[in-house]
């Protein structure tokens, strides 16, 4: 039985969501509730400008305050603890501007994540990266 090749673009995503599995006992519902952080979210090669932003975590949803103007409201997310640092991830969608995907990393007071937004159109499509840098509100 001969099998179909597999695209390198396939492997480095199923090893990119293996990589953000937990390990037994580490995962958490709701890890973040409670959290909120300031920061600002700017397009990944960009060293200045950017929104105003907050990222706020409740009752098991995530929220990108600078994102809801565009439709992407509150979304399920996943967190996971190792070694002091709290990693999540979350993907909101809108109706109308497509889909954001999220990574980031919790230390201490500090945040720091990765932004993928995407939309499909049926003449060209969306994809741009974004980083969020933020501190722990008071």
């Amino acid at each position: 039985m001969k099998l179909p090749a597999v695209s390198g673009l396939v492997v480095s995503f199923v090893l990119s969501l293996l990589s953000w599995m937990p390990g037994p006992g580490l995962a958490a519902d709701g890890l973040l509730d409670g959290l909120v952080f300031d920061g600002v979210l700017r397009e990944t090669e960009m060293s200045i400008g950017g929104d105003d932003d907050q990222l706020v975590f409740e009752r098991g949803l995530f929220l990108s305050r600078a994102c809801l103007d565009y439709g992407f409201g509150q979304t399920r997310y996943e967190a996971v603890e190792k070694d002091g640092v709290i990693r999540f991830a979350a993907i909101a969608t809108s109706d109308t501007h497509g889909q954001m995907e999220w990574h980031g990393e919790v230390r201490g007071r500090q945040v720091e994540a990765e932004v993928v937004w995407t939309k499909e159109r049926w003449y060209w499509d969306i994809h741009r990266e974004y980083r969020f840098s933020g501190v722990m509100a008071p």
